[in-house]
């Protein structure tokens, strides 16, 4: 009988853990201003989307004049050529942080099938070199995203772990300081969040 209890018990706790598995994210940011993380993949059509939807107004009225912090999770989960995206925008954003934006913009407007291999070395290194950055720089990205065990494939590989852990498996997928965003297509639903937010 004791035996059939605990069994029971120990199902019972394996049930509620899988119910507890919601999606989530990262609640503030270290500057003290609300943080905003979009989960994405550049190959994601609807990533794209909100992109052309969203983001030039949201740019404008938060993110350039630093009202807000900004993160964007990759999943890279869109085929073997998504990962190699992920590493090259991170790299950008180490070494030339102030052209990432405009690097994922480029991206994203590039994007073609997305059951097709089409984020190349070729189409990235073409990407960077179009962000008009001095040549030792640009030369950084270019051997950072290339290079084995670099800083942006540990930083690639990290935002897999982070979308994982948050048990996110949707793109694209928005927070605003751990809430979630009804609707990630939607301006006003971004600004409704941040209403009370801003200082």
């Amino acid at each position: 009988m004791t035996k059939k209890l605990l069994t029971l018990f120990i199902v019972s706790m394996l049930i509620l853990t899988a119910c507890g598995k919601k999606e989530s994210a990262t609640t503030s940011s270290k500057n003290g201003k609300p943080l905003v993380v979009i989960y994405g993949d550049y190959k994601c059509p609807y990533c794209k989307e909100l992109d052309e939807k969203v983001m030039p107004k949201f740019r404008k009225n938060y993110i350039d004049n630093h009202k807000v912090e900004y993160q964007f999770v990759n999943l890279a989960f869109l085929g073997k050529d998504s990962i190699v995206g992920s590493r090259a925008s991170h790299a950008v954003l180490m070494y030339a942080p102030k052209s990432f934006l405009d690097f994922q913009k480029q991206l994203f407007a590039a994007q073609q099938d997305e059951n097709k291999e089409w984020l190349t070395k070729e189409l990235l290194d073409k990407h960077i070199k179009q962000l008009h950055l001095d040549k030792e720089t640009e030369n950084k990205i270019i051997k950072d995203y290339k290079t084995k065990d670099s800083k942006s494939w540990k930083a690639a590989e990290k935002d897999k772990k982070i979308a994982k852990d948050n048990h996110i498996k949707t793109t694209p997928t928005a927070f605003i300081n751990g809430e979630k965003v009804e609707d990630p297509y939607d301006y006003e639903s971004y600004e409704k969040l941040l209403k009370d937010k801003i200082k």
